[in-house]
């Protein structure tokens, strides 16, 4: 419990700063996780042969908590279409949110750290038989159990300084620029895809359960159709709050339509920053094929994790779009 309201008061701190898009944000809590239970089993003269093994148990099961607590909180929380922006439930799914990014972090170190050390465990275990002449079968603090406590520390503490500096110095910071496209073939022809995407509604189909984590579309409070220079404005609520994303029809051709962001107030805002979202409908004899794409950019790291995880809910959002024309446009 002290070891995640440490790290959770921390990543809170650096959210408040221009320090949100590193590493700082989300891999260095994990150390402070670490270094708090280390802490813990030194006060408590726990640091004996194989005290690594317990200490990363230790840690597993503060990131169990976190995931626990994120799950909790979302079942007693508002759903989106009821939630309210100025709502404290807000700030506590935010912080939720924040434990459930920081467990799978340490799952995914921990992971890696266990996988290094099966490849190295044969050298460290030869280094111990050179360097401290213990038989094999020697029960009486074995030398390979200490270098794999301190071994693993070294290499579990380079993995997270190395995470936590990236996007702190500009040369250490890889590419934000990310996209994804969904397609899918319409049972109608151009024309009607065309007009059913005069209008902007919510999908009457049920949505990928894990975007029901997020803020959702709840009113379209401007919709001027696909024209060029028509504008259409989203309206946008959930748990973390509201807010309206602005668009613009920049591009309008027979076969595509591209839309600019000109401002965005969800709490998307602070994750992700939309650029554009474009449809391409092109007619493939009596039906249509019809792909809804977007590009974006990444506003928060590592990398490693937040690439996958923005084009894994991108996609999906995008699924709903085309699903949404393509529904309606087969009736």
């Amino acid at each position: 419990m002290i070891a995640a309201t440490a790290a959770l008061t921390y990543a809170w701190f650096v959210s408040q700063t221009a320090l949100l898009a590193t590493g700082l944000q989300f891999v260095a809590p994990v150390a402070i996780v670490i270094c708090v239970h280390l802490i813990w089993f030194a006060a408590q003269g726990r640091l004996t042969p194989g005290f690594a093994n317990q200490l990363y148990a230790k840690a597993a099961g503060t990131a169990v908590f976190m995931v626990m607590a994120l799950l909790l909180g979302s079942l007693f929380a508002p759903q989106p279409a009821f939630a309210d922006g100025n709502d404290a439930i807000g700030l506590v799914l935010g912080v939720l949110f924040c434990a459930a990014i920081i467990a799978a972090v340490m799952f995914l170190v921990g992971g890696a750290v266990y996988v290094v050390f099966l490849l190295l465990g044969g050298l460290i275990d030869g280094i111990g038989w050179v360097f401290f002449e213990r038989k094999k079968n020697d029960k009486d603090d074995p030398p390979q159990s200490r270098l794999f406590d301190i071994g693993s520390l070294v290499i579990c503490g380079m993995a997270l300084t190395i995470g936590s500096l990236e996007g702190l110095p500009k040369t250490y910071a890889f590419s934000t620029q990310g996209s994804t496209s969904a397609t899918h073939v319409v049972q109608a022809d151009a024309a009607t895809v065309w007009e059913a995407m005069q209008t902007a509604t919510s999908p009457d189909f049920a949505l990928p359960a894990v975007l029901g984590l997020f803020p959702q579309p709840v009113a379209v409070s401007v919709d001027e159709g696909v024209g060029l220079g028509a504008n259409r404005v989203v309206d946008f609520a959930g748990r973390e709050g509201a807010g309206a994303l602005h668009l613009r029809v920049t591009e309008a051709t027979d076969t595509t339509v591209a839309f600019a962001v000109l401002s965005d107030t969800t709490p998307y805002a602070g994750w992700i920053g939309y650029q554009a979202l474009r449809y391409d409908v092109v007619a493939r004899g009596d039906v249509t094929e019809l792909s809804v794409s977007l590009a974006y950019d990444r506003k928060l790291a590592p990398a490693w994790f937040f690439d996958t995880v923005m084009q894994g809910a991108s996609y999906l959002a995008m699924d709903v779009l085309a699903r949404d024309v393509k529904q309606r446009s087969e009736r």
